[in-house]
């Protein structure tokens, strides 16, 4: 019997299924809206909300629990064929190594209480909607449209 347990398994491990609710979430909050199934979605969007709701208020201690649950914002590096270096020394080395900034978990917490959360201080709740587009040619899942109700994505500066 499951009783009080919540939350989906997803068929996955606690950590993979961890990391794609996180990264998920991290792309929801990024672009506006992503394309997954409907159980994904469903646990994603109660994340989401959430870390939306805890943006409201720019804290220091709510942008630290916003950084647990976000993902870095990555920036792929390509290297010479064959080149390879030494171990990094430096914290700016090994992130840079590893394909982002120093700073790129900061760059996704700092959109989400700049960007977006500002556009929510007058609702209540309700900040994600979900749209079914119908089933997937391989498996026949059903695909939906988790997006961000009324989200204006920020210009970018050029």
């Amino acid at each position: 019997m499951r009783h009080r347990i919540a939350g989906r398994r997803l068929g996955r491990a606690t950590d993979q299924r961890l990391a794609l609710l996180h990264n998920l979430v991290t792309s929801l909050l990024w672009h506006g809206s992503v394309v997954t199934t409907v159980a994904r979605a469903k646990e994603a969007r109660s994340i989401a909300e959430k870390l939306i709701s805890l943006a409201r208020d720019d804290s220091v201690h709510h942008r630290r629990l916003a950084r647990r649950l976000l993902m870095p914002r990555t920036r792929l590096i390509r290297m010479k064929e064959g080149s390879h270096r030494e171990a990094p020394a430096t914290d700016a080395e090994r992130a840079a190594k590893a394909g982002r900034s120093p700073s790129s978990v900061d760059n996704s917490v700092s959109h989400l209480f700049k960007h977006v959360a500002p556009q929510y201080q007058d609702r209540p709740g309700g900040y994600s909607r979900i749209i079914r587009l119908g089933s997937r040619r391989g498996d026949g899942v059903t695909l939906v449209k988790l997006e961000l109700v009324e989200y204006r994505p920020p210009e970018t500066e050029s």
